[in-house]
């Protein structure tokens, strides 16, 4: 019943493809269509988008020498720092949204997406949504900043600022409210199951959780499920790139959306390529989150691979009012905007930026300036930060790159207070 509802939202007026269907497609048929999706994006790239022809020629590589997926490895892999205020990579004919990656590695990418990307993005939400029962119209109640919030009707956007005092204004909104589906940021679920727990307080008729953004580990799910009475159903997403994956409800690992994109492990790191995104392509791009494929199939009976994806190291704050996430820091200090929000408050002069939590609620901000960055948005910066950590000690360190950690990764926020971490991982 769930899928009849689900194929009437999804229209296929600009991808000519049924999600609902190609879900139960064979693996081989999901890779046909990958490599068809592939052969196109790759010679429109090369045709429209100087930045990738220039890349390819610097390869002596022609679009006819990447036939299927198998010949990706033949392309350079792309990074962040290269599509960064980039025209390059960009059709500014095809544009028809604008978005704003969520920051955590300390860097918001810009990027566009033209109609068909925007359309197929939506419609794998629709279809990963479904999987835990939800459906837009059934009541939603999502805790997050900017990323991750549901513009539709019977849903209720939270605080994301998760002080004792808007917990408990939250909880009294969700008692109200009386949600059908929770959805929101891992470590921000977490804590409303903690406060639940330690207030004994029962939120009745909850169906499913919708985890996002962060990597969930067995303590959040175990406390999550105990405090909602309900199952909890992850979800990845990394849109600058298309890729994709939800849990459902066999619990076995994250089904990969291959209509969507096509994502490589290399070396343990994932590089995807995006089928569909014509405005700022994303070809061999390396989003910063490590992947590994599980090789045994779902028993649910679909054949998209399932995966395990560790995502970079998004710990929190702990600050004397509470908790503090890797999102809502970076949608108050940089600046993260979300779809169709106005972007004046984004700081671009600030590259990248770190936080590192020492004891004695200390909080190093490491800063990254680009060239024409501004005395006033390194001063807003520290400001903000200082009022959303509760009067923290703010120490402003000016670093020409954010260092990396054994896996070469760029953590957001690190947390060396172990004490205070040790108590909030107890339910």
């Amino acid at each position: 019943m769930i899928e009849n509802i689900i194929k009437r939202l999804i229209p296929t007026s600009k991808i000519s493809i049924d999600l609902n269907k190609s879900q139960w497609w064979s693996r081989n048929k999901l890779e046909d269509l990958q490599n068809q999706r592939l052969r196109k994006i790759i010679t429109y790239a090369y045709k429209n988008v100087p930045g990738y022809r220039k890349k390819f020629d610097d390869r002596n590589i022609k679009p006819k020498d990447i036939k299927t997926k198998e010949d990706l490895w033949k392309l350079p892999i792309i990074r962040r720092e290269e599509l960064q205020n980039n025209k390059d990579f960009i059709n500014e004919k095809l544009i028809s949204g604008t978005l704003y990656t969520g920051g955590s590695t300390g860097t918001s990418l810009k990027y566009h997406e033209s109609a068909e990307s925007g359309e197929i993005r939506w419609n794998a939400h629709l279809r990963g949504w479904s999987w835990n029962g939800y459906i837009p119209g059934k009541r939603l109640a999502v805790i997050s900043s900017a990323q991750g919030m549901v513009g539709e009707k019977n849903t209720i956007n939270l605080i994301g600022d998760l002080t004792t005092e808007n917990l408990k204004d939250n909880v009294e909104k969700l008692l109200e409210f009386k949600p059908e589906h929770l959805r929101g940021y891992v470590g921000s679920l977490y804590i409303l199951a903690r406060y639940c727990f330690d207030n004994n307080i029962k939120l009745e008729g909850i169906e499913s959780i919708n985890t996002i953004s962060e990597n969930l580990y067995d303590y959040q799910r175990k406390a999550m499920e105990e405090a909602f009475n309900c199952e909890v159903f992850d979800e990845y997403c990394c849109n600058d790139g298309g890729a994709c994956a939800w849990e459902c409800s066999a619990h076995e690992g994250l089904h990969y959306f291959m209509e969507r994109a096509i994502i490589e492990d290399v070396d343990g790191e994932m590089v995807v390529t995006d089928l569909w995104n014509r405005a700022m392509p994303f070809i061999r791009y390396e989003n910063g989150d490590s992947v590994s494929f599980l090789n045994r199939k779902c028993s649910c009976g679909r054949e998209l691979p399932l995966l395990s994806v560790k995502g970079r190291d998004n710990d929190f704050l702990i600050t004397k009012g509470g908790i503090v996430g890797a999102t809502y820091l970076m949608y108050h200090g940089i600046g993260y905007v979300g779809v169709g929000e106005n972007d004046s408050k984004f700081r671009t002069g600030i590259r990248a930026v770190q936080y590192v939590q020492k004891p004695g609620y200390v909080l190093d901000v490491n800063i990254v300036k680009n060239e024409w960055c501004k005395d006033e948005e390194i001063i807003a910066l520290k400001n903000i930060s200082s009022e959303i950590t509760h009067g923290m000690k703010i120490r402003i360190n000016f670093v020409d790159d954010i260092p990396k950690t054994k896996k070469g990764k760029r953590a957001f926020i690190i947390n060396e207070d172990k004490e205070l971490l040790n108590e909030w991982k107890e339910i």
